[in-house]
């Protein structure tokens, strides 16, 4: 006998980053090189003055309720972050953003306002896995991936543009990833534009298709090579001239702000219909109120103090260059172990992460659990022949070593 209803029989818990990550605690002295998170001498790299703040904040302002939609004077300094983030949008056009509980809930709330089964969902190939639990194990969306790199390891607006004109189904749900994850790779300022120009010219010609363009900001500001930094919603914004068009924006201070576990993320509409504007915030407070009913008061209260502090962004800034500093030392071990030689490094130049992809004779699970047994460096085998590694997890002196040891354990196979 079964209790389960259809979903509950269909969903699972992935064998995936988290699974791996507590295989990587398990061995003494190993590296962890495997999870979305910032550290430093194995501890999460914080920011000072989130102490601080947290001794200021009163019990009689973070233990009532929360507004469903988060507070007030979240929201609007949150506006008004991204409207200075993208200088070039039109400031009516953009929605006061929601709190959610994290960006995952807000990914599930753009997969569940606006797509069901029959609909279709377009990713690359590399894509986080939790979109697959999302739109297709809950709700019955069909995947679409193209290749996000050709063979000659550049961005392929090419195979974008194949896989979208190949798609039957009339709702598209779009989600653009930049800073990437798994592969660390934001498009130049020639290609995100030229992959705007795809997506608007499609609409144009099928007017009949309505698409939605999700932007996943969770990795947003950590660019770290020129013309490789326009934010996603200064490209997309000028999809909102198509009607059939309409653009969400996810983030939050997760890694923005150094503050993972505090789980405040912000779903954000740009749309220049203004009665749909409105439907949209109140379809979304409807979906919050259902199911978390309303965000952590303490959470915000603390965001609210470190978005309105002049030395905690500082310190943000300092963690920022501290992850800079680390992509490029990064860099530079590759080249000197010249280890793109012996596997394909896939292009990065953001985020947390990059990914290499295996010679086909070598199996990205069993090369796994060889590094991390023998060379005690955790890394995240993400299908039979992808591995990818979080240099944000890495102090910088552990880089050349790690890469050193990679290249080993490669030769050994």
């Amino acid at each position: 006998m079964s209790f389960f209803s259809k979903l509950g029989e269909n969903i699972i818990l992935p064998q995936d980053v988290l699974i791996q990550s507590k295989e990587t605690a398990a061995i003494p002295g190993a590296i962890n090189a495997t999870i979305g998170i910032a550290t430093s001498n194995k501890k999460a790299m914080a920011l000072p003055s989130i102490n601080k703040v947290i001794t200021e904040i009163n019990n009689s302002e973070y233990l009532p309720y929360s507004p469903t939609p988060g507070l007030p004077k979240m929201r609007e300094l949150w506006k008004e972050k991204i409207l200075a983030d993208n200088p070039s949008i039109n400031k009516d056009f953009l929605s006061l953003p929601m709190v959610t509980t994290g960006i995952t809930q807000g990914i599930d709330i753009a997969a569940n306002l606006f797509s069901e089964s029959g609909d279709a969902l377009l990713l690359p190939n590399l894509f986080w896995q939790n979109y697959a639990q999302i739109y297709t194990i809950k709700l019955g969306n069909k995947i679409y991936k193209y290749n996000q790199f050709d063979e000659n390891n550049e961005f392929s607006i090419t195979n974008f543009k194949e896989t979208l004109y190949s798609i039957k189904e009339d709702k598209i749900s779009l989600i653009l990833n930049f800073p990437n994850n798994p592969t660390g790779y934001t498009p130049s300022d020639v290609e995100l534009n030229s992959l705007v120009d795809v997506i608007s010219t499609y609409a144009k010609e099928n007017k009949n298709k309505q698409l939605i363009i999700v932007s996943d900001d969770a990795y947003f500001g950590l660019f770290f090579e020129k013309n490789h930094k326009t934010p996603t919603l200064s490209a997309t914004y000028k999809l909102a001239e198509n009607e059939n068009c309409l653009i969400i924006k996810l983030d939050g201070i997760t890694k923005e702000y150094y503050s993972w576990g505090l789980r405040i993320g912000f779903i954000t509409y740009y749309t220049k219909n203004d009665e749909l504007r409105q439907l949209l915030l109140e379809k979304t407070q409807g979906f919050l109120r259902s199911t978390t009913s309303s965000p952590s008061n303490l959470s915000q209260q603390i965001a609210l103090r470190l978005l309105d502090n002049k030395k905690a962004l500082e310190e943000k800034e300092i963690n920022d260059k501290i992850i800079e500093e680390r992509y490029n030392e990064l860099k530079q071990a590759i080249s000197v172990e010249q280890l793109d030689s012996l596997v394909r490094i896939l292009p990065f130049n953001s985020g947390y992460f990059f990914t290499i992809k295996l010679p086909s004779n070598i199996n990205a699970h069993e090369f796994r659990l060889k590094f991390l047994n023998e060379y005690k460096y955790g890394v995240y085998s993400m299908d039979d022949e992808h591995i990818r590694i979080a240099f944000s997890c890495l102090d910088k002196e552990l880089i050349p070593e790690l890469i050193n040891k990679f290249k080993q354990c490669i030769k050994q196979f």
